[in-house]
C-alpha cells in the first residue's frame, strides 16, 4: 500500500521543475481518509440465509480488484470453491464490506495573462 503522501512525492518528483505550475493539497486525515461501504440488503448477509452468489461475487471481486492481486494469484484461489466460503465467511463476520481509502488533491496553479 502507498499512502497520499508518499504519492504526492513522487508526483512532484516526476514534475520536476513543472512542479511549480500545480498546488499540492496537504490535507488533514480527517478530510482526505474515508470509508467505502459496500452496499447489501440486509437479508443477503443475514446468517440464517442462503448468501446469493452474486453477493458473494461481487464482494470478491471488489476486494481482489481494491488489493490488486495479481492474475496467477486470483487464478490459483479461485481453482476451488473455497474462496467463496471464505467470503462468506468474512462477510458475516462483518456484517458487509468496506474499503478504508485516501483522497489527495493535484490543481492547477492559475496562469498571470
Amino acid at each position: 500500500m502507498t499512502g497520499r503522501t508518499e504519492i504526492l512525492e513522487q508526483v512532484k518528483s516526476d514534475l520536476g521543475p513543472a512542479e511549480r505550475d500545480y498546488h499540492f493539497h496537504a490535507l488533514s486525515d480527517a478530510d482526505a481518509v474515508f470509508r467505502f461501504n459496500v452496499r447489501a440488503l440486509p437479508s443477503e448477509i443475514d446468517p440464517e440465509a442462503p448468501m446469493g452468489i452474486s453477493t458473494l461475487l461481487a464482494a470478491w471481486n471488489a476486494a481482489t480488484y481494491v488489493a490488486q492481486i495479481e492474475d496467477e494469484r486470483l487464478a490459483k484461489a479461485m481453482a476451488h470453491d473455497q474462496y467463496l466460503q471464505a467470503t462468506r465467511e468474512v462477510l458475516l463476520r462483518h456484517k458487509g464490506l468496506w474499503f478504508n481509502d485516501e483522497l489527495f488533491v493535484i490543481s492547477r496553479r492559475p496562469t498571470l495573462g
